[in-house]
Parts: C-alpha cells; sequence; structure tokens
C-alpha cells in the first residue's frame, strides 16, 4: 500500500444474498468456537472469537460437514447489514493484523476477510485462530459479498453504513482515524460518532 485513499461515497444497498458455501465457512468456525471455548458467547454479529485449543482430531466432522455443504447447491439467505465493517486480507504483515483484529475489537467492529486460505478450510481455520487466541479477544468473519457489495479493491479499508448509504475509507491509516474521519464528513457520520463513543478501550493511534 503506498499513501492513504479515502473514498467517502454513498449509493442505494442491494440485498446481500450469502451463498451456502461462504455461509457454511461462517458457521463452521463458529461452531468451532462453541466447542473449544469456555465461558462466552458469539456475539450478535458473529464474531469469531479466541478459541483457546488447536485444531484436533475432533475437527474432522466439522470439516467433513463443510465439505459435504459445499457440494450442495445453495439457496442463500438474506445477511443483516453491518453497522460498520473493517476489510483486511491475510497478505498484511501478522502483526500488523493482529492490530487491525484487537483495534476493531474495541468498537466492536467485524473484521472481514474475503475467502479461505489456498482455498482450504482448515488452513484457514488455523491462520484466524493465530489472529484471535491472544487477550481473548478480537474476531474475523468471511464475507465475499460484501467485498464485491462495497467494491473493497484495497485494504484495510472501513465501510460505514447508514440506511441507504455508505462511507469506506481505504488506504494506510488506523480504524480510529478513518472512523473519526467519516464521522467528520461522510454520510453516515452520525454511525460513525455512535461507534467512537462506544468504543470498549481507547486504542492508541500511531
Amino acid at each position: 500500500m503506498q499513501g492513504m485513499m479515502i473514498f467517502l461515497m454513498s449509493i442505494l444497498l442491494a440485498s446481500q444474498a450469502m451463498a451456502t458455501d461462504d455461509a457454511s465457512t461462517q458457521q463452521f468456525l463458529e461452531e468451532k468456537l462453541k466447542q473449544s471455548e469456555t465461558g462466552r458467547s458469539i456475539e450478535d454479529f458473529n464474531f469469531l472469537q479466541k478459541l483457546t485449543l488447536p485444531m484436533q482430531a475432533q475437527d474432522q466432522p466439522f470439516i467433513d460437514a463443510m465439505q459435504q455443504r459445499q457440494q450442495q447447491q445453495g439457496s442463500g439467505e438474506i445477511k443483516p447489514v453491518a453497522k460498520a465493517l473493517y476489510f483486511v486480507s491475510f497478505s498484511i504483515p501478522i502483526e500488523g493484523l493482529k492490530q487491525m483484529v484487537h483495534d476493531a475489537d474495541q468498537y466492536p467492529i467485524p473484521v472481514t476477510l474475503r475467502g479461505l486460505v489456498n482455498n482450504d478450510l482448515r488452513q484457514t481455520a488455523n491462520a484466524v485462530l493465530s489472529l484471535v487466541k491472544e487477550g481473548k479477544r478480537g474476531g474475523v468473519q468471511i464475507d465475499p459479498v460484501s467485498f464485491r457489495t462495497y467494491g473493497i479493491n484495497a485494504v484495510p479499508a472501513l465501510v460505514v453504513t447508514c440506511k441507504e448509504h455508505f462511507d469506506r475509507v481505504a488506504g494506510n491509516i488506523r480504524l480510529t482515524a478513518a472512523l473519526k474521519k467519516v464521522a467528520e464528513s461522510g454520510q453516515c457520520a452520525q454511525t460513525a460518532q455512535a461507534l467512537l463513543t462506544s468504543v470498549r478501550d481507547k486504542p492508541i493511534i500511531l
């Protein structure tokens, strides 16, 4: 990424339909959370919280079920629109990704990936675990539809939504600073301001 690219725009939001393979991938990750973690619940936006155990033999039934679902024809389902999404990629250095996951968890905003690592569910689950296993918080969801819907071509990128509009901020900028830009001059300034005031811990802006 070179420099900072900021795009503030508004468009009509179309209904988002998730294909069965995308929804099943997220379901698999959430099932692993329920199996591995004690005393914590999945938050309303299906944020993948910390998993305390590595992938083990008992994971195989989930993987088999995942593969079977991917072979079935998807009927699709309507996905609710989040107030904000933070788009990232495993092409970003791991330490930077961990910081992004931590920052997003403060608000909280779902960290969103385009798809599977090397088109492999186990590799993806292990990669996600490496991001969220420290600090008992933070999370990741897989949502290629949102990448297309919001025209995400560069990461990291923040999208803030409001009714029929959204604002997008992309480039080498920390999440809090991106939210402040939307709060200052975006179509969805009110949503961004509400997220800023709901922050759990105050992230350090470098």
